[in-house]
């Protein structure tokens, strides 16, 4: 298979992959719904409101989100908003979906990609601790706990950490608020931004410690096959120092799988994080997500929805294209 063979087919599988996501999301905030008789439009009308008809709020409502419109129409719309990234007004904020959506990204990212660094650090020095001990009790432990990461509900420890180290040993700032203000006045400049690192400390520590032991597994499982491959046997008949044999060689084509990780966890951690933003109150897209559910707020619903799902499909594609790079065993065939 030539490069540009290579290249369309990566391009056209996510491509296919993004549009399967975009028809679900219309499916589940638009036709089902309607099938059931749902109208988001009519929550945002309270029962008992006084002056003009309720009956005519609700309709002026459809009308300016749409809701009026059949569905084949409103499919051409939403189709539309989504290549143009105008993606409608937020129900419950009456302000655009896109703006709420570009306050909150930098949130996420400040917590995601800290976390991200950190855990694939983590997951490397304890991957090569386990690779060194192969079978003794510091591998047994390292891989035990690793697994467990995998299995511990996030919402159940986060409220858990939260408590103990944010308002029994008040180590944390627990208020975003709080931490950026002093005397009622915004903080600003360096102040500002030290004050807001410690209060995503926590958030961070604690992503950092769920989710390294996926790469952990990989690396140390990759690192042990290769400590008894015949290349490996190979290096040592030559003489070659078992430290030197460890961290040259079998580090440098064991991380691969790792680093392949990191680009997957890189896309669906922005997902991933909706839990632990309600938690530790943090602004960031997992919380809107969390409010716009609770609100029914359709535009706002699938316009957060739609930027997350497409940055874990740009993220992976960009994987894909990348990876023949990362492992040069991968040849275009």
């Amino acid at each position: 298979m030539t490069l540009v063979r290579y290249l369309a087919k990566r391009i056209v599988e996510r491509l296919i992959l993004l549009l399967g996501v975009v028809i679900f999301n219309f499916v589940i905030f638009q036709v089902l719904p309607t099938i059931y008789g749902i109208n988001p439009a009519e929550l945002y009308v309270p029962l008992t409101y006084k002056g003009l008809p309720r009956s005519e709020l609700v309709q002026a409502l459809d009308r300016q989100f749409g809701l009026n419109l059949p569905l084949d129409e409103r499919f051409f719309v939403y189709m539309k908003s989504l290549l143009t990234f105008h993606l409608g007004i937020s129900m419950s904020y009456q302000e655009p979906v896109i703006t709420l959506i570009e306050q909150r990204f930098p949130v996420t990212a400040l917590l995601v990609i800290p976390s991200l660094i950190l855990s694939t650090i983590l997951a490397l020095v304890l991957g090569l601790y386990s690779i060194s001990r192969q079978g003794k009790i510091g591998d047994v432990a390292v891989s035990f706990t690793s697994i467990m990461t995998y299995f511990i509900p996030a919402f159940w420890l986060g409220e858990i950490v939260l408590y103990f180290f944010g308002f029994y040993l008040k180590i944390f700032p627990t208020n975003l608020a709080e931490a950026i203000t002093a005397n009622g006045h915004s903080l600003e400049g360096f102040v500002y931004w030290i004050n807001l690192m410690k209060f995503l400390t926590l958030p961070i520590l604690f992503i950092t410690v769920i989710s390294y032991g996926v790469r952990n597994i990989l690396f140390r499982n990759n690192g042990v096959e290769l400590m008894g491959s015949n290349f490996v046997n190979y290096l040592r008949a030559r003489g070659i120092d078992e430290r030197k044999i460890l961290y040259k060689h079998v580090t440098r084509n064991a991380i691969i799988p790792v680093v392949t990780r990191v680009g997957i966890d890189i896309a669906f951690l922005f997902a991933g994080v909706v839990f632990i933003e309600d938690i530790f109150n943090i602004p960031g897209l997992g919380r809107l997500l969390v409010r716009a559910a609770e609100n029914l707020d359709v535009p706002l619903l699938g316009g957060d929805f739609y930027v997350i799902t497409l940055f874990a499909v740009v993220i992976l594609l960009v994987l894909d294209l990348i990876y023949p790079l990362i492992d040069p065993r991968v040849k275009y065939e």
